[in-house]
């Protein structure tokens, strides 16, 4: 959509002189970025994408773009996607506020909240040591007959056993997630998705944000493929449940640069600071962030190549949401894409 890329850049031109930034440097950085949105898109199989970067709150680019209406509907600022893993970030913000107001810590033990953590288990380590920082770090060496990853998640916790020691070895699976979700359920005797409303969502006034379960699809939500929706899965919504729209991700973004009013900045250090390393990439991670701390940075990333990167120096939020309509090529890296958005963010 040719017309609609150049709409885009001059109203980049605008947008940038309107914030009195009209440097040159800021102009050309923009520029370059449309140009690595369309060379990613490209590498992803023309993938639709939504695209917005902002800084001290203020949007200095958005752009969309429907890959040639491959996805058979509108993608524009009203477009809900599904952004998979990035809700972790959500629901670390969660857990946060519910620790800055007192109601649970992150090194409580499950076990104060989910009766099958009050016993060791049948594994060689013991259930009782994992705490609510082991769930959201990936570290609580949570598996079920041996496999960190089971599919499907159990449905019975007394089945979970803990192959490795609490806190030393990283890996990332959404059997730690569904242990979260019950957990901050039994703590606050609310259901996730009320409980994620409540305390984040609607005090952020995130609009177009939320779970959406099978058959409450609208025109608004957008399909991974044509007519192929995943949806929001009870178990599965700590982890890669939540839809929302890019301002609605870019805004909750530029919470996380100032997020005094939920929970101090002493707890957001938590949430950035080093916990474990998924050794497949180097990708370092915190309390369900990942962290690009020499580069200036913080990431929260998702299923299918999206993207909300933090810079807190130059206050920069920059979103990229896809749909890849095809297997990435063989020189797009996701890690080294992440890396992008947050080198992009720090020159502006």
């Amino acid at each position: 959509m040719v017309h609609l890329k150049w709409f885009v850049v001059f109203s980049l031109f605008l947008l940038v002189s309107a914030f009195g930034l009209a440097d040159t440097d800021t102009t050309e950085t923009l520029q370059e970025f449309d140009t690595y949105l369309d060379k990613t898109a490209g590498q992803l199989g023309n993938s639709p994408f939504a695209a917005i970067v902002s800084k001290n709150g203020k949007i200095l680019y958005e752009r969309y773009d429907d890959g040639q209406g491959i996805l058979g509907k509108p993608v524009n600022e009203h477009s809900r996607w599904q952004v998979f893993s990035i809700t972790k970030s959500f629901v670390s913000a969660l857990v946060l506020g519910l620790c800055d107001d007192g109601l649970l810590s992150l090194d409580d033990p499950v076990g104060k909240y989910l009766p099958p953590f009050r016993k060791h288990g049948d594994g060689p380590f013991d259930r009782q040591a994992v705490t609510i920082r082991h769930l959201m770090s990936h570290t609580s060496g949570a598996a079920v007959n041996g496999d960190k990853t089971p599919s499907p998640l159990p449905t019975d916790l007394d089945r979970i056993e803990i192959i490795t020691e609490p806190g030393t070895a990283f890996k990332y699976s959404g059997l730690g997630m569904l242990i979260l979700e019950r957990t901050l359920e039994a703590a606050t005797g609310k259901d996730f998705d009320a409980l994620l409303n409540e305390r984040i969502i609607g005090p952020l006034r995130l609009e177009s944000t939320g779970y959406v379960y099978a058959g409450l699809e609208t025109e608004q939500v957008l399909p991974l493929k044509k007519d192929l929706y995943h949806y929001s899965l009870s178990g599965k919504r700590a982890g890669a449940g939540l839809f929302t729209t890019a301002r609605d991700l870019n805004s909750f973004g530029q919470f996380w640069l100032n997020p005094d009013r939920m929970f101090s900045r002493k707890l957001r250090l938590e949430a950035w600071a080093y916990h474990g390393m998924r050794e497949s990439d180097g990708g370092r991670y915190g309390l369900m962030w990942w962290l690009f701390e020499s580069d200036g940075g913080y990431v929260m990333s998702g299923k299918d190549n999206k993207i909300n990167a933090v810079i807190p120096e130059t206050g920069v939020v920059i979103t990229v949401i896809r749909y890849p309509q095809a297997k990435a090529a063989k020189d797009y890296k996701f890690f080294d894409d992440k890396r992008a958005m947050v080198l992009f963010g720090k020159r502006l």
